[in-house]
């Protein structure tokens, strides 16, 4: 459905581990096409996407840019670009194999016919995440920076909390009244959400240092403590959240490991 004049929106598929929040992509259109992520990528995805576009503002999409390189985002680029002939866009701190047309920087500009997306280099999620701002539409394009109703996930080394934090205090300078994430609902109230992110990491910071304090020094004494009842699959997302918090604390001077990876004991300074 269009959400903004050119700016559209399409679902995908559910996927089995994400459920509710299968990756979503979008498609800004002005004269000039460019689809946000591209999904897992398949034949009959792939045909819809350029069908829709087609069929909805009459363009051939010139431009995917990919908010990072996770599967769930860019599986599905280059079966895109083959049948498109658009341009793959990355930022440069970004990973992959794929053949990449154009790296970004932050503060770089795509202008289509009508509508500019400016480049918010957001690093945490991993090294090259990037939002998308359009500033006439005060609209925001978050990718996994920020989510409705789930914390990103942060798996270290290409994780980073310090730079999450970071990153979310930037979007506060923006002035968004709607941010677009990959995953799950639509975010009406940009500044509550990320003022409500900062919090919930600072806190969970505050109880990581008083569980340290308290002998809980390692990432599963933690997790333990912090989510008994998680399992599988969001026992490793959690593992990764705190591993997260430990290694910003580490790095800020805050705390001290002896041992590495998983079997790392942490004590406080």
């Amino acid at each position: 459905m269009e959400i903004a004049p050119g700016i559209h929106v399409i679902p995908t598929e559910l996927d089995i581990k994400l459920g509710t929040f299968a990756p979503r992509i979008y498609l800004v259109a002005a004269g000039e096409g460019a689809f946000i992520d591209s999904g897992y990528g398949n034949e009959d995805l792939a045909n819809c996407l350029l069908d829709y576009a087609t069929s909805v503002e009459g363009v051939k999409p010139s431009y995917i840019i990919v908010t990072h390189a996770h599967p769930d985002h860019i599986s599905g680029a280059m079966l895109l670009v083959s049948k498109s002939g658009a341009k793959l866009i990355l930022h440069s701190m970004d990973k992959t194999d794929l053949h990449v047309d154009k790296t970004v920087e932050d503060g770089d500009i795509i202008s289509l016919d009508g509508i500019d997306l400016e480049i918010v280099h957001t690093p945490g999620h991993n090294p090259g995440h990037i939002c998308i701002y359009v500033r006439n539409e005060r609209i925001m394009f978050t990718g996994d920076h920020v989510l409705a109703e789930r914390t990103t996930a942060l798996q270290p080394p290409w994780g980073d909390m310090a730079q999450y934090i970071n990153s979310l205090k930037k979007l506060l300078s923006y002035d968004i009244d709607l941010m677009l994430p990959a995953h799950g609902p639509f975010i009406t109230q940009p500044k509550k959400r990320l003022e409500e992110l900062i919090r919930h990491r600072l806190e969970r910071e505050e109880q990581v240092i008083t569980l340290v304090h308290q002998g809980k020094g390692t990432t599963e004494e933690l997790v333990a403590e912090i989510y008994p009842s998680l399992s599988g699959f969001l026992y490793q997302v959690a593992k990764g959240q705190i591993s997260a918090h430990l290694v910003k604390l580490e790095q800020e001077g805050k705390a001290l490991s002896v041992g590495e990876g998983e079997n790392a004991r942490y004590t406080m300074n």
